[in-house]
């Protein structure tokens, strides 16, 4: 009985213990199938972009949020992971004040402009937008 007491100990102490991070899990297969769908996206884009919706639907899931720059390397419409010159071309356009940067699936046809203002920032970049910071081993 005294064996089993000291066995029951160990797996009592795991419970107290609290994750550092909720998702990690998640996020950790999110990373691996954007990872999969960087090396596809040049050879069969149609597995890139079935890797790349699959990313999306994981993160709306588990309601996580994605990285914007991740965010904005993955098609809204298709999935697909815009590479430059293989999946999407990308035109930068400055008239008067006005400024953008086009870019256009070549596998769906999608186009999407990012407009950039000198004192732009987004709200990740922002300090106050900061509440936690985790870091892993």
């Amino acid at each position: 009985m005294a064996a089993n007491n000291e066995q029951k100990q160990p797996q009592h102490e795991k419970k107290k213990q609290t994750k550092p991070c909720v998702g990690r899990e998640t996020f950790e297969r999110m990373n691996y199938l954007y990872q999969a769908a960087m090396l596809m996206s040049d050879k069969s884009p149609h597995l890139s972009a079935y890797y790349g919706k699959l990313t999306k639907s994981i993160g709306k899931k588990s309601v996580l949020r994605m990285e914007p720059a991740i965010k904005r390397t993955l098609c809204v419409r298709c999935g697909v992971l815009l590479n430059p010159g293989y999946t999407a071309n990308i035109t930068d356009y400055r008239w008067k004040k006005l400024c953008y940067l086009q870019v256009d699936c070549t596998h769906c046809g999608f186009s999407k402009r990012f407009y950039n203002s000198k004192n732009h920032q987004l709200w990740l970049d922002n300090p106050a937008s900061v509440i936690e910071r985790f870091e892993f081993d």
